[in-house]
């Protein structure tokens, strides 16, 4: 008998997320207290000036209370009588507390360092714009910070998209670009530039995250390559539906590397050592064959170049999902082809531009 599992999503992933306040904001919270202040500073003024003055207008009560909290120094704009000056001794003392008070905040925004957090903000996101076939992360667990370990080691450009500020922080500190936000939120995928990504990794604790993330992925960008986390393995259906093209099981892989490992220790060792997992300069590497290339059309005969001693054509994935092992050298490849090369990286970048189209 099998067992129905659904995935509960929390209400708070169907708001905008309020969990990441901006450098901007931040100084907003500050302007949002110092301008009414001072409205009420010279609307009092004003008003006091009209009560206690018979002969000032609205435009003469005015402008003695701005002079008088600002304390240009202007004389006044007629003779005032004893209570009003009583009045005006009050509302300079008024306006001396606002623009202490103004200064304090003001200068607290830029001692505290919000001001250059805002200046990094703005040139993080200006880089993160600039970016083109880079990898989104979204996460950043003890599985997350594997992943960038792995991408940073080829050079691959990574955002990742973290919703604790604090990680976020951390992250900026060492050179990583960072958004702070909910990764499921549309907003915090566009920030991350997502429509010129090529791959988004769903790296996060929860399923039901990671099913947000591979919507809001798909639906913004219908080419990225999306791979999601799945701790529950009656989520991976859904997470495929839900636009993932790789789901990863943790539990069952996990499981199954240690079953390999005890079957089948030095096996695993040069699987290992062909995926980069050791300093040793070899690698498994996938190619896709664009339309117009030098191999659009060719055999694989034409894959062997003077540097064809130092690396293999294992497999070719077909256009149709057909996946060929051990291909021989006649094997024609063709537009969107995918082919499987094994062998040492610095070898790769011949056959990796016989693979590109002229205009790439």
């Amino acid at each position: 008998m099998t067992t129905d599992r659904t995935i509960v999503y929390p209400h708070s992933m169907m708001l905008r997320t309020q969990s990441h306040t901006s450098q901007g904001t931040a100084l907003w919270r500050r302007l949002r207290i110092i301008v009414p202040a001072f409205a009420a500073v010279i609307g009092t003024g004003t008003v006091g000036y009209l009560l206690l003055e018979e002969d000032f207008g609205w435009v003469d009560a005015l402008y003695q209370s701005v002079i008088t909290v600002s304390t240009v120094g202007f004389g006044e704009v007629r003779t005032l009588s004893d209570a009003s000056r009583l009045f005006t001794i009050v509302l300079i003392l008024l306006g001396v507390s606002a623009f202490t008070y103004t200064f304090s905040i003001l200068g607290e925004y830029v001692v505290a360092g919000e001001f250059r957090g805002s200046v990094r903000a703005r040139k993080m996101r200006t880089k993160i714009s600039g970016l083109s076939g880079h990898t989104i992360l979204c996460g950043y667990g003890r599985i997350g910070a594997r992943i960038v370990h792995e991408l940073r080691s080829v050079d691959q450009q990574i955002v990742v998209i973290e919703s604790d500020p604090a990680v976020a922080e951390n992250l900026k500190s060492s050179g990583l670009l960072s958004v702070t936000g909910d990764a499921g939120d549309d907003n915090t995928l566009q920030d991350a530039n997502i429509e010129k990504a090529s791959r988004l990794i769903a790296a996060t604790g929860s399923d039901a995250t990671n099913l947000m993330i591979s919507l809001s992925a798909r639906a913004l960008n219908h080419e990225i390559f999306i791979v999601s986390r799945a701790d529950d393995e009656g989520s991976e259906q859904k997470l495929l539906k839900a636009g993932a093209n790789r789901v990863v099981p943790i539990y069952r892989s996990t499981g199954r590397r240690m079953a390999q490992l005890a079957m089948r220790p030095h096996a695993v060792e040069f699987t290992d050592i062909a995926l980069g997992d050791q300093e040793i300069e070899l690698s498994i590497e996938d190619l896709r064959v664009h339309a117009g290339a030098l191999l659009d059309g060719a055999t694989l005969e034409h894959c062997l170049t003077p540097e064809g001693g130092n690396y293999m054509v294992i497999a070719i994935k077909r256009v149709s999902g057909a996946l060929e092992l051990m291909p021989p050298p006649t094997a024609a490849l063709a537009a969107n082809d995918v082919i499987v090369v094994f062998g040492t990286r610095e070898h790769f970048s011949e056959l990796e531009s016989h693979t590109k189209s002229p205009a790439r």
